[in-house]
């Protein structure tokens, strides 16, 4: 059979026919990742395409196609928001290539990278997201394998997707494996101790991955550092790791607790499933029932200044206002941590009921992007106003009071064109 080496195909091929490679993303052993055009619909995609090298045996050959193929298959059978869509698949020369929705955004090693430690509520949000995308997989019978950040996108309005299922695994009598049963496969800083030991592995390993990117995420770094393979192995296995609020005394204790659950070294000890550890995260940042004095009697009402969100007051809408009316009071008091804890749980509990284009919803926008004011300064929320000024307009219409208010805040902070 004839087939092209890695530097046959390239910028400029056209695969069979069709998918026009316009710009080399990146890649590794398994496979060398550009963004091309599809030229029977016009649109721009992701194509995947394995690596051949002209040294490799047939049997090795074989293998890693008839890996690059699972993965494929496997992959087109998963339809979520929080997993990259698979397209198409075919081959050209003999080299098996997979077409993929194209993402424009950042992997989270490269945020990591920019950033170091993420806010708590923002890597919350993200491990509720990722563990959405893994219920969805797991539910397929299919176990990722390769859960780490450079897998992980965040697409501009904070979607996290996972993507690269070249490790995936599926669970099932008939399916040919490609590994030996003591085959060590992953990511080193990322991977279970059930996979550092060659063991076979369920979606329980997926979600001690997710613990270390969880920690890593809040640390800034992996729970474990070694300068080898069997170094990170024996660190999985044996060694627990440093306490979460030891490297990072902000995180709440709730949330570190979740994390360590994810990092138990028995599978049978962490939690249940993605499910159940997307609810443990959301319960971990959840506000504690504040205790309310009597007020003195005959004592004036005092309303702190805020800024004109809580709008369209329904009785349906009672529950929400009234805890937009609470983070408003927590951004006057300039406790911004709590506010934007209060406004994100507000619009992710919005999201879940189809509440997403209600008035309520982009109130609670607005106020995250006046926290992300308070905490970092008026120039860092120009581009996120001006989106928000601009979908707020689209879904209640110009001339409503919320997007007056959002346009004109905006506007003030909006430099001027010189």
């Amino acid at each position: 059979m004839s087939f092209e080496s890695a530097g046959d195909i390239g910028v400029g091929t056209v695969l069979n026919g069709r998918y026009r490679l316009e710009v080399a993303l990146g890649g590794g052993g398994f496979g060398q990742v550009y963004s091309a055009c599809d030229q029977a619909l016009g649109r721009q995609v992701a194509v995947k395409v394995l690596t051949l090298r002209p040294e490799w045996a047939d049997g090795e050959r074989s293998a890693r196609q008839g890996r690059f193929r699972r993965e494929a298959t496997a992959a087109a059978r998963l339809s979520h928001p929080n997993v990259a869509a698979v397209h198409d698949a075919g081959e050209h020369s003999g080299a098996p290539f997979i077409v993929m929705e194209l993402l424009r955004g950042q992997d989270l090693r490269q945020v990591l990278a920019e950033r170091g430690a993420l806010p708590v509520a923002e890597v919350v949000a993200y491990g509720i997201q990722i563990c959405a995308g893994l219920e969805h997989a797991h539910g397929q019978g299919l176990v990722h394998r390769d859960i780490k950040p450079e897998n992980l996108m965040l697409l501009p309005r904070g979607i996290v997707k996972i993507c690269d299922f070249g490790l995936v695994a599926e669970r099932g009598a008939n399916v040919t494996r490609y590994t030996g049963p003591m085959s060590m496969l992953g990511s080193p800083p990322y991977f279970s101790p059930e996979q550092a030991l060659g063991h076979e592995v369920t979606g329980q390993a997926d979600l001690y991955a997710l613990g270390c990117v969880l920690y890593a995420l809040l640390a800034a770094a992996p729970p474990f550092s070694a300068g080898n393979t069997v170094g990170y192995a024996y660190l999985h296995v044996h060694e627990a790791p440093e306490q979460l609020i030891t490297r990072r005394p902000g995180v709440p204790a709730a949330v570190a607790e979740v994390v360590h659950a994810l990092l138990a070294k028995d599978p049978a000890d962490r939690p249940a499933g993605a499910a159940e550890t997307a609810e443990r995260l959301r319960a971990a940042l959840r506000p504690a029932p504040s205790r309310r004095l009597p007020e003195p009697a005959k004592a004036p009402r005092q309303d702190l200044p805020r800024t004109p969100t809580v709008l369209d007051r329904r009785p349906q809408d009672i529950t929400a206002w009234s805890r937009l009316e609470e983070a408003e009071r927590l951004l006057a008091a300039g406790r911004f941590p709590d506010a934007d804890r209060c406004y994100w749980n507000l619009y992710q509990q919005l999201s879940r009921s189809g509440g997403e284009s209600e008035p309520a919803a982009f109130a609670a926008l607005f106020g995250r992007a006046r926290v992300l004011e308070g905490l970092n300064g008026p120039a860092t929320v120009v581009r996120r106003l001006t989106d928000l000024s601009a979908r707020t307009a689209a879904a209640l219409g110009p001339d409503h009071p919320l997007a007056r208010c959002v346009t004109s805040y905006a506007a003030v902070r909006t430099p001027p064109v010189r």
